[in-house]
């Protein structure tokens, strides 16, 4: 099983114009704009030592992606295990409903940019507001804890509130059930 590491700095964000310039400024590349569905299942047992368990299907530019990662707070930013598979079976996401129910349905946009091995997210997501995501992938040695302190430093004047959980805690949280 091989698991991939990131760090990550989410936080809302008013002003995606200021976010973009300070993306430039920094070097950053802009990759794409793409819509992605995102559905997230009821893994059993949920919350373990190592985090928040979470099982999702991304649907985007037709094709599905499963990710399952284990997340939790360290040091003021995310830190995230996780692992992806691809699928084509457009009957993935109704045996995974069946077996596990649906936890959230995440609609977003996503305007992507990329520098080294940092991702940098702008994302609109339904009900809940435009946010600024930053993910610092572990590899080639780098700090990536030192990367995420100088992130925050870079985007500090057009962030608004730090976000702790993902996209699903907070569609949950807009959109209570009865």
């Amino acid at each position: 099983m091989h698991l991939r590491l990131n760090r990550e700095l989410k936080a809302y964000c008013n002003d995606f114009t200021t976010a973009r310039q300070l993306l430039r400024d920094h070097g950053a590349s802009f990759v794409e704009i793409k819509e992605q569905l995102d559905y997230y299942y009821r893994p059993p047992s949920a919350d373990s030592a190592d985090g928040t368990r979470r099982l999702k299907l991304r649907i985007e530019h037709g094709k599905g992606e499963l990710i399952y990662y284990c997340e939790g707070q360290e040091a003021g930013a995310r830190t995230s295990r996780f692992q992806t598979a691809s699928t084509d079976d457009p009957m993935m996401g109704d045996v995974l409903a069946g077996a596990l129910g649906i936890s959230a349905i995440v609609r977003k946009q996503r305007e992507l940019w990329r520098k080294d091995n940092v991702v940098f997210n702008l994302d609109t997501v339904e009900t809940v507001g435009q946010i600024l995501e930053v993910e610092v992938q572990a590899r080639d040695g780098r700090d990536i804890d030192l990367q995420i302190t100088e992130y925050q430093r870079l985007f500090k004047p057009c962030l608004g509130d730090h976000i702790v959980g993902s996209n699903e805690d907070l569609v949950v949280a807009a959109n209570p059930s009865p």
